[in-house]
């Protein structure tokens, strides 16, 4: 069996990777993405034409070339195999990074650069997983989908709004079944927050608070740092360094600015450093954000503000707080969603009881008639305050959203590529790219420093033109 640029790691990418990639990103505009929904998630039940392309038949498995295997790459393999997937090529900057997964499958094409891989391959693929730090989901996306690829792409979808502009609109252009993995939009927390919700359990609902214990809490190691100097070669060494010597640096940068490799930031503490990672905002957000995000549909214009202890243009704050404020829109009331991470906490409501303490991260719902508490980072579930409520809550709001037995990410995003009857539920076009930039909202109040107001028709923050090289940015050539 071959094995592909083993040995050639800077391989010349083709005309069409160079050209189309950087002409698309480059001319693509706020305005052709975000306009009226390409499918609902309900489009099967009303008897519409599945709106997909190239479906793959449920006689044989779906063919995925993974992108990024070791860490949550490694994961998103393996969920996929047990969904039912075949795992057709394997692709990773670090060789032996991926080595677990290279064993696992030794007869896989292995490649080192994703755009070799997705032109070899072409034929024998249907699908791409992307499991690369934040700054590479989008160029490593937008080539599968092109080439017709159905893609499953992990949190945050992009590294910028603009990004997740364009993806959506290549999504819905191409007809791909698309899914991100923020797994908790599958697990049954999620569906219950919106439908009681949408049932008036807890009346009109006017605050929300979500919290995250990344990047870390005073007084303990972080999870990665945040707030520090860009790392060199006398910064203490992280825990999860990968050897020089096996790690393909030029592609691991990819269309980030060249800087001089450090053992500091592959392939885990990258997360805190705006090059390459969303910091703890966007790293937990598509997580813990998105119940909230869903039910109470918080897209469109709004002022963002935020609150930092530290950081810097290369790197995110040690802590911050962050204050979304959506005005009425139609029938819905005004919204204040406030954001904590850093060891940040909002106060505990009375309601909670005697112990009053919050869980490491969660959210909580402020309605007219009462408190809705979901303690964890990804809605595996929802109660209402206090506990006494919950016990009474014996008439439960009908089940409106689907369930599936056994269902996950995994199997929503492969069923749907086998012609089944519904989208994936946190696909690209209905919900993946608009919570990705509700996300990012929060990162454009940190990074500018300043209050934004935000004009969701035209994507630019009214009377900023300094933040839109942060929501459309540049890229290197590589």
């Amino acid at each position: 069996m071959k094995r592909s640029n083993t040995q050639n790691t800077h391989a010349a990418p083709s005309a069409l990777s160079r050209r189309r990639f950087l002409q698309t990103a480059a001319t693509a505009t706020a305005a052709v993405a975000f306009g009226a929904p390409f499918i609902s998630r309900a489009w099967a039940a009303a008897g519409a034409k599945s709106p997909y392309k190239n479906l793959v038949s449920a006689n044989r498995k779906v063919r995925v070339a993974c992108i990024g295997i070791g860490g949550r790459g490694y994961s998103n393999l393996s969920g996929i195999i047990d969904a039912g997937g075949e795992i057709a090529a394997l692709c990773d900057v670090h060789f032996e990074r991926g080595s677990r997964a290279f064993y696992g499958h030794p007869n896989v094409p292995r490649y080192r650069d994703f755009r070799q891989m997705l032109e070899e391959m072409d034929g024998k693929i249907d699908a791409v997983s992307v499991s690369t730090p934040d700054h590479m989901h989008f160029p490593a996306t937008l080539m599968a989908i092109e080439r017709g690829k159905h893609v499953y792409v992990e949190k945050p979808l992009t590294h910028t709004i603009g990004e997740a502009r364009i993806l959506k609109a290549a999504a819905q252009k191409h007809g791909i079944v698309s899914q991100m993995g923020n797994q908790g939009h599958a697990k049954e927390g999620t569906r219950l927050t919106k439908e009681w919700i949408d049932a008036g359990v807890i009346g009109t609902v006017r605050e929300i608070h979500s919290w995250t214990n990344r990047p870390g809490v005073p007084g303990r190691r972080p999870i990665w740092p945040q707030d520090v100097p860009w790392p060199t070669k006398d910064t203490e060494k992280t825990r999860y360094a990968l050897s020089p010597d096996t790690l393909d640096w030029n592609l691991w940068l990819g269309v980030a600015p060249v800087r001089p490799y450090t053992h500091n930031l592959a392939p885990f503490d990258w997360r805190g450093f705006w090059d390459y990672g969303c910091g703890a905002l966007g790293d937990m957000g598509c997580h813990i954000m998105d119940a909230a995000y869903w039910a109470l549909d918080l897209s469109g214009d709004c002022k963002v503000t935020a609150d930092a202890e530290g950081g810097s243009v290369v790197c995110g704050p040690k802590a911050s707080t962050i204050t979304y404020e959506f005005p009425a829109r139609g029938s819905r009331a005004p919204v204040k969603y406030v954001w904590y991470d850093g060891g940040r906490k909002p106060a505990a409501p009375k309601e909670l009881g005697d112990d009053g303490k919050l869980s490491t991260g969660g959210t909580l719902y402020y309605g007219d008639k009462g408190i809705m508490y979901s303690p964890s980072d990804y809605s595996e579930s929802v109660k209402l305050l206090p506990e006494s409520k919950m016990k009474e809550f014996t008439k439960r709001p009908a089940r409106t959203i689907r369930r599936i037995p056994k269902a996950n990410q995994y199997r929503e995003w492969l069923d749907a590529i086998q012609g089944g009857a519904h989208a994936p539920g946190s696909n690209i076009v209905d919900h993946a790219a608009g919570l990705t930039e509700f996300v990012s909202l929060g990162n454009l109040a940190l990074r500018t420093g300043k209050p934004i107001q935000w004009d969701a028709t035209r994507a630019v923050c009214t009377g900023m033109p300094e933040a839109q090289i942060l929501i459309n940015k540049n890229y290197r050539v590589y």
